[in-house]
């Protein structure tokens, strides 16, 4: 007979430390991992990593509820990430951290209230190292002109004219505008013709 119910908790030491790490207290580690705090506390002792601060002094707690992550310790490698590619762009934005410009052709994208057209690039290609010096922003048309692969966000460069200019040698100078047209010669037949032969 199949169990039904909720399915049971896995947590391993690695998800436990990675909580105490990316947060302040144990309370919001519990938070961070969606359990209640005597479940986290149990689990935290029995993998020995129960270690609750003296005082709850420089603990930052928000109003809405939300666990509140230190950019800047995310940036300078010492916390994991919690956020997206995209929102941890836009915190380091808004934090002043980074500036709001390609890293590459170096158009300045600061538009008030406006969400900027940059992506965030990892030098390394590793997307766990979130340390400032590993990390830039571009723009749209340099994250294309940049990329090495064909894989990932750029799907639509897997058309069939782009896999065959992927085959020319670089020697070779493709200019897809001034490629002979093939089209052949339509005669044109009144509408009664037609008829006719049917």
């Amino acid at each position: 007979m199949a169990r039904t119910g909720r399915p049971g908790l896995n947590f391993t030491p690695q998800r436990i430390r990675w909580a105490i790490k990316s947060t302040q207290s144990m309370k919001q580690a519990a938070d961070y991992l969606n359990t209640s705090f005597p479940t986290f506390k149990k689990y935290a002792i029995q993998f020995d990593l129960w270690d609750p601060k003296k005082s709850s002094k420089g603990i930052r707690r928000s109003s809405t509820g939300t666990i509140q992550y230190d950019i800047n310790k995310i940036l300078n490698g010492e916390n994991p990430n919690p956020y997206r590619e995209d929102t941890l762009l836009k915190k380091a934005i808004r934090e002043g951290l980074m500036k709001c410009e390609c890293g590459n052709c170096g158009i300045d994208f600061s538009i008030d209230n406006k969400i900027p057209p940059l992506m965030l690039d990892f030098l390394d290609k590793n997307t766990q190292n979130t340390k400032i010096d590993n990390l830039r922003a571009l723009c749209f048309n340099c994250m294309y002109v940049l990329s090495k692969t064909n894989r990932g966000w750029y799907r639509h460069r897997k058309s069939p004219i782009q896999l065959a200019l992927n085959d020319v040698p670089a020697e070779v100078d493709v200019n897809l505008t001034e490629l002979p047209s093939e089209e052949p010669e339509v005669d044109y037949m009144p509408f009664e013709e037609f008829q006719k032969l049917l």
